[in-house]
Order: C-alpha cells, then structure tokens, then sequence
C-alpha cells in the first residue's frame, strides 16, 4: 500500500468514526445509554482486575499451586527471574518513597 492509499483510508477511518460518534451523541436518550453502557464496562474490567495482581507471591520459588497460582511461582520455579526482579523493583520504590516521606516530615 502507498502512503496515499494509506492516508486515504486513515481519513475516511477518521471521518466514519467522527460521524458515528456525532450520530450516537446527538440525542441526549442515546448519550445516557452509551454512558450507562460505559459505566458497565468499566466497572465490569475494575470487578475483575480491581484485586490487581498478588504481588506478595510474585517471585516465590516454590512448586506452583495452581489453585492459588498467578503464574508467576511456576515461571520462578522454571528459572524466570522476570517476577523477582518486579517485585525487588517495587519494594524499592516503595522505600525510596517512604524515606522520602520521612525525609520531608523531618
């Protein structure tokens, strides 16, 4: 494809989606539902990640129990560092920022 073709279909992608988005928000009826509906998504994806990850066991090497496993024990037990390496990371971060903290109260 040319950059013509591509910029071409780039406009008319645009173009579609700023019509359609005009349409859908005109009405105020189909504004709320849309709203409605977006508020439901976003509170089925936070239901869902809203526990975010269990870092307290990234890194364990330990042989993976699958019912309770993330994933990551069964990564470290195979030789992936990846996990311990994130959570050294974010226990660091937060020294850094609680001696920060104590730094500014002093």
């Amino acid at each position: 494809m040319t950059k013509k073709q591509t910029l071409l279909l780039s406009s008319i992608a645009a173009a579609g989606t700023i019509g359609i988005s005009s349409y859908l928000l005109k009405d105020e009826e189909k504004r709320e539902k849309l709203k409605t509906k977006a508020n439901d998504l976003r509170q089925q994806v936070t239901r869902k990640f809203g526990d975010g990850l269990p870092i307290e066991k990234a890194g364990n090497p330990t042989t993976p129990d699958q019912s309770q496993d993330s994933g990551d024990s069964k990564m470290v037990y195979e030789g992936s560092q990846f996990p311990t390496q994130y959570y050294n990371k974010l226990e660091n971060m937060k020294s850094v920022e609680k001696s920060h903290e104590e730094q500014v109260k002093n």
